[in-house]
């Protein structure tokens, strides 16, 4: 047998060795809004952020950062600190590249379905995100007349055997930073954008125009979580990224050839937003979607009560599920219609139930639709007990807070066609026909209330910069 260098370990081919990075400089650069430093959901409640870089912008290590100081009442951050921004944009030129509406519920959604455990405590730290927490229920100690000591040893020892050996499971919570009234924080954290988060990392190339982003405030309701009626403001927002300079002529030259003979094709993962309002009635509910993308990776629904947004104890972006009554199930099966066919082919059926607990199929679902490019699932932190709990549940004052006691489950299906890093165009072209989607849900046992069912398409876009620097997207 012939030995060569491939039969050796990589500890011992010592000609196996990184190669030379061309030359180059980075800083890091500094956009700020400018339309303003101040903002409020019931003033001037648009930021804008023009973005032009003398260089490459390295996108994948962009960061927002802006000053958040409350009023009235005491409050928690819903989720993450993305929940202050309802819609966002990026334009080139004027016209939009890319949009998400109902974007901190869309946030929330991607904090708690693609975060690993140490991506956790850094945005927990960075970005007021919610974290880990334990609840202890204790058995109650108390005499209902004698006060011997013999009687409360008798009380305290019974209720210390209740509790000897109970397991209390960690969950994440949907209660993230507490801030005091008046308090100010200052939070940092990324975008959920298909283009600064594109596959495969890309830097946004050298010559691009420039690019302009614009972030809606939330209502004051929507935004934070609250026992009063809590406001806020934002101050000073600023977007910092890093761009690259190659001081390499050749290279600059090579590349500029190519950009001049093909451009430049960006893809990245960003959603479609659809609304539909759900009666409180029992019967099949039939919610129009009728998406129209060149390829779909997956459909993902939140059903929330339909006053989450407008209701300051209410959690507009951290609780969604299957029931707003808990251990009852409600919504018993569910299924998407898409141009005649169902997907999946046999319903998805669900019960909350101890007795019968069905939300496997729903939850494999979830964390394939929501799977990051190329990989199979998605870095869930939804344990069994966040699918299950009610969607009604209300915020209580701290500590008595129940940021662990809402849900957090979808009704979603992977509509990929392979996980493959490599590929693109793996979704469902759900532009090919008029005919209409649908999310038809079964509910057996009527809601509480009305409820409000939010669709995000989670779709391919791909971005594409022309030889002048122009940027178009399709998606």
């Amino acid at each position: 047998m012939s030995i060569t260098n491939e039969n050796l370990p990589k500890s011992m081919r010592y000609g196996l060795m990184s190669a030379t990075a061309v030359q180059a400089e980075t800083t890091l650069a500094r956009f700020s809004s400018v339309n303003g430093t101040s903002f409020s959901p019931t003033g001037s409640n648009e930021i804008r952020i023009k973005i032009a870089g003398n260089g490459f912008l390295q996108t994948e290590k962009h960061y927002l950062h802006f000053k958040v100081t409350t009023a009235t009442a005491d409050a928690v951050v819903d989720t993450h600190a993305g929940s202050f921004f309802d819609r966002m944009t990026i334009e080139a030129n004027g016209a939009i590249v890319e949009q998400i509406n109902s974007y901190g519920l869309y946030n929330a959604i991607r904090q708690n379905y693609n975060t690993d455990v140490n991506e956790l405590y850094k945005k927990g730290a960075e970005s007021g995100a919610a974290g880990l927490v334990v609840k202890n229920d204790v058995t109650a100690i108390g005499l209902a007349a004698a006060d011997t000591a013999a009687a409360v040893k008798t009380v305290t020892d019974a209720a210390h055997a209740l509790n000897n050996g109970k397991l209390f499971p960690v969950e994440r919570s949907a209660d993230g930073e507490f801030i005091t009234s008046t308090d100010v924080k200052h939070f940092v954290i990324q975008l959920e954008s298909g283009l600064f988060k594109n596959h495969h990392k890309k830097a946004l190339p050298d010559g691009l125009v420039e690019l302009e982003l614009v972030l809606r405030l939330a209502p004051n309701t929507q935004a934070l979580v609250s026992a009063g009626a809590a406001t806020y403001q934002i101050d000073s927002p600023a977007l910092y990224c890093p761009v690259m300079k190659i001081l390499n002529g050749d290279v600059m030259a090579s590349y500029k050839n190519v950009v001049m003979q093909e451009g430049v094709l960006i893809s990245g993962t960003t959603a479609k937003t659809y609304i539909n309002s759900v009666a409180a009635a029992a019967g099949t509910k039939s919610l129009q979607i009728n998406d129209r993308s060149i390829s779909c990776l997956g459909l993902v629904t939140a059903l929330r009560k339909a006053t989450a947004d407008s209701t300051n104890n209410l959690y507009s972006n951290g609780s969604f599920g299957y029931t707003d009554v808990d251990s009852t199930t409600k919504v018993s099966s569910f299924k998407y219609q898409i141009m005649g066919s169902n997907y999946p082919q046999s319903d998805i059926k669900l019960s909350v139930a101890d007795d019968g607990l069905d939300i496997g199929r729903a939850v494999e679902e979830s964390c394939k639709a929501l799977a990051k490019h190329g990989e199979e699932y998605c870095k869930s932190m939804i344990s069994k007990n966040l699918c299950v709990k009610q969607f009604d549940v209300t915020y209580a004052a701290s500590p008595g807070t129940n940021g662990s006691d809402v849900p957090r489950g979808l009704f979603s299906v992977d509509l990929k066609k392979m996980s493959d890093d490599g590929l693109r165009m793996i979704g469902l072209n759900t532009a090919q026909n008029s005919s209409p989607s649908v999310l038809e849900m079964d509910v057996t046992v009527a809601l509480a209330a009305k409820a409000q069912a939010t669709t995000f398409s989670i779709v391919e876009a791909f971005f594409s910069m022309s030889p002048n620097g122009d940027l178009s997207s399709a998606m």
